[in-house]
């Protein structure tokens, strides 16, 4: 079975790095902290867009290389691999974002064991060219956290599986998974 995994919140504790470095910044800006909790963290300050923009745009580099494994997921993707399954990394990371993704990617990848057959990165805004990618490569499972890339995937015939996290955590299309 080829399986798809996605990276940020999937692998990576990405949300923990980006919440706790806005809150810390939020207090050097204007410390009104959380105005809404109910949205994604880039949108969950008081910010201006503009603001959010570029603070996200100047940090994300410097936060991507604070991001850790999510428990157990280099243990359990060895297993999958063992037991004979393809691992498919497909991130949203090639969005002009980082200066050089890929290396950077497989830097993160290799430092924490984490195996895989292939890494391909995607737009992240771009939600149609996940599952494009995953037909491509015959990918029959997609593990994202995001659940327009996994209504993307089912519309293309793959099985999606959704890593809960706060933001979509009141989902239900999809089958949830809560850990590795």
């Amino acid at each position: 079975m080829n399986i798809g995994i996605d990276i940020d919140n999937v692998l990576s504790n990405f949300n923990e790095v980006l919440l706790n470095d806005y809150t810390k910044h939020d207090k050097e800006l204007r410390n009104n902290g959380i105005v809404n909790n109910d949205v994604y963290i880039r949108k969950m300050f008081d910010w201006s867009e503009d603001e959010e923009a570029l603070y996200y745009k100047e940090n994300i580099e410097r936060l991507a290389s604070l991001f850790e494994p999510i428990k157990d997921c280099s243990k359990y993707i060895k297993k999958l691999r063992e037991n004979g399954h393809c691992i498919y990394i497909i991130s949203g990371r090639d969005n002009g974002e980082y200066s050089d993704p890929y290396n950077m990617t497989i830097k993160w990848l290799k430092k924490y064991d984490i195996e895989y057959d292939k890494l391909i990165l995607t737009n992240a805004y771009n939600h149609q060219e996940k599952a494009d990618i995953c037909i491509k490569n015959n990918v029959d499972i997609m593990i994202d956290d995001s659940i327009n890339v996994c209504l993307k995937c089912s519309e293309s015939g793959i099985k999606s599986l959704l890593f809960n996290t706060e933001y979509n955590k009141n989902e239900i299309s999809f089958t949830r998974v809560n850990n590795w």
